[in-house]
């Protein structure tokens, strides 16, 4: 697991709970160098050290309190504010759509192995990065299409199209959002992909994450290479159901709620509470599920791939308490709905950040 320096200085540089200025600044520059910022003005640079410099105190916080499972530390979104984060990087709110396709899978529990990872039986392709766009939904479906396309053949992980998924998935319910990089579903992508097929990285590079821009829908059919018949999902809130298919199909596409995700840098991450709203908001990849073993304690946990690049997290995963408990979303109408559908009530919803709640999976995937 990685450690941060950031805990080192703690100890050794913190009077009360504050830096120095020029260390801070010396941080800030060293932040800037790693993760390529670069500020159009000198107002804006003030401004974004400003909010690092907010946020590394809370880091130093939090760092300081109670023993728990994961660290924190400074990452590629440090000079954001929580509402920026929020608002650019997270674009998958959870519906209760239903569309063409759409079955309910129901299985029985049976005795399963204790951890299964399914990057390391090859069929996970590399970790993505969405950018700055709310196309995370658009990368877990593609996500999904490239595991099951190597399921089913046993062959390679196709490395497929997100930017495809992002431009041409129609929205007009506005599920999730009004699509694109403004947000949408992985039932909508999979019922675009199962009429259309999808065409690879290489033949519609993805560019949404630089542009912030959904961009117009460029689709080639002659160049399609993946296709599929529809997609299942598994009972909501269904602990023994997610786990079984995970042990005996493959990974499942998932929404969470990833709000306060934006500081993890390793471990059993357990810091969504329960006691708090849950508001699905993000897209990912369920690709496994383990146990950690550390002094702390032994925690069971799911092995999620999300979309934010390999410098996020542990090399662009993090690790979710598994736990069957359960919360509630009192706001689903902030992003759990499509636009005058159901769903508008309070939601209950199960799993730490909310991932036992919506699960799916793409059927009859084969190669082209």
């Amino acid at each position: 697991m990685r450690t941060f320096i950031l805990l080192g200085l703690v100890a050794c540089c913190v009077s009360g709970l504050e830096l120095s200025e020029s260390r801070l600044r010396s941080e800030f520059s060293e932040f800037q160098a790693k993760y390529g910022k670069v500020y159009a003005t000198t107002e804006e640079q003030e401004k974004r050290f400003n909010i690092f410099k907010e946020n590394y105190g809370e880091l130093l916080k939090e760092s300081r309190s109670s023993r728990r499972p994961y660290t924190v530390g400074v990452t590629q979104f440090s000079d954001l504010t929580h509402q920026e984060f929020k608002s650019t990087y997270l674009g998958l709110k959870h519906t209760n759509f239903m569309g063409q396709g759409n079955m309910t899978e129901r299985r029985v529990s049976r005795d399963l192995p204790e951890s299964i990872n399914w990057v390391e039986k090859g069929a996970v392709s590399s970790v993505k990065n969405q950018g700055q766009c709310g196309s995370c939904w658009a990368f877990a479906t593609t996500e999904q299409i490239e595991s099951y396309a190597q399921i089913a053949t046993g062959g390679d992980v196709p490395n497929l199209s997100a930017q495809q998924v992002t431009s041409c998935t129609p929205n007009l319910l506005q599920c999730g959002g009004t699509g694109g990089c403004y947000g949408s579903v992985t039932q909508l992508g999979f019922n675009y992909l199962q009429l259309f097929g999808h065409m690879s990285e290489d033949d519609y590079p993805y560019v949404s994450g630089s542009t912030s821009q959904t961009e117009d829908c460029m689709y080639d059919p002659s160049k399609a290479v993946v296709s599929l018949t529809g997609y299942n999902t598994l009972p909501t809130n269904d602990h023994d159901a997610v786990m079984t298919h995970l042990a005996e199909v493959g990974p499942l596409s998932i929404a969470v709620d990833a709000s306060n995700w934006s500081k993890y840098t390793g471990g059993v991450f357990n810091g969504c509470s329960f006691d708090e709203n849950i508001s699905i908001n993000h897209g990912v990849q369920l690709v496994g599920y383990g146990s950690d073993f550390s002094a702390l304690g032994v925690y069971d946990y799911w092995l999620v791939r999300n979309s934010w690049g390999t410098s996020w997290g542990e090399n662009g995963y993090i690790k979710l308490l598994r736990t069957s408990q359960c919360g509630v979303n009192s706001t689903p109408m902030d992003g759990t709905a499509c636009v005058d559908g159901p769903g508008n009530d309070e939601q209950t919803v199960c799993g730490m950040c909310g991932m036992l709640l919506d699960c799916s999976y793409p059927i009859g995937v084969k190669m082209i």
